[in-house]
């Protein structure tokens, strides 16, 4: 049998364990979305790492660079054999910049300190079967600390992002401002043209 590493779930004793938090005195991020929805809605996908099933309420993805957030969004596309990015979402995707009007408090994944605190290491973060990374954004989701979210890393770029939980008038303190589409946007554009063999296919 292959080997296999020990897979690091939330112990039972969580809830009462210190959840180590920071305060964000100010928010300024990035959030590549469909052209459909506001850029401050926050809903629940069953493919996003952090969305278990059960949670309690919506969750907000954003990035801290537009580079960060083209691999978030388009990442799975382009490691694909095929390495496509449908032309349906790429060019019906817009960038926005989210904003915050009031501090958040945040569990930060991106520090090695905080990890060893809660007992979580970047292999069940990025595991591929997603009950894990779920299971550890459930369990801080609900933790009696009641943060407003996490900052995590990236799993194909290293670089932070930040998932919002939509709770305590979150949307009231966040503030969006729409930017171009993909297509209109120079550095996005670089970003197609960085991957080998990207055809847009609709």
């Amino acid at each position: 049998m292959p080997a296999k590493r020990k897979i690091r779930l939330p112990t039972a004793d969580f809830p009462t364990r210190n959840l180590p938090a920071q305060s964000i005195p100010t928010l300024d991020l990035f959030r590549v979305h469909s052209d459909s929805r506001p850029a401050v809605a926050p809903y629940l996908n069953a493919l996003h790492r952090f969305s278990h099933p059960h949670a309690p309420e919506g969750l907000l993805y954003l990035g801290e660079d537009l580079n960060t957030c083209l691999w978030e969004c388009f990442g799975d596309e382009i490691l694909e054999p095929a390495t496509m990015v449908f032309a349906s979402r790429w060019f019906h995707n817009r960038l926005s910049r989210v904003q915050s009007t009031a501090p958040l408090s945040i569990c930060d994944l991106t520090r090695l300190e905080t990890r060893r605190l809660i007992g979580v290491d970047l292999g069940a973060l990025n595991h591929t079967e997603l009950d894990v990374p779920q299971a550890w954004g459930l369990a801080i989701q609900t933790h009696p600390s009641a943060v407003d979210g996490i900052r995590y890393p990236s799993r194909f770029t290293g670089d932070p992002c930040l998932v919002l939980f939509d709770r305590g008038g979150l949307q009231s303190k966040l503030t969006s401002h729409a930017g171009e589409l993909l297509p209109k946007i120079p550095e996005a554009t670089d970003f197609l043209s960085m991957i080998p063999f990207l055809p847009l296919i609709s």
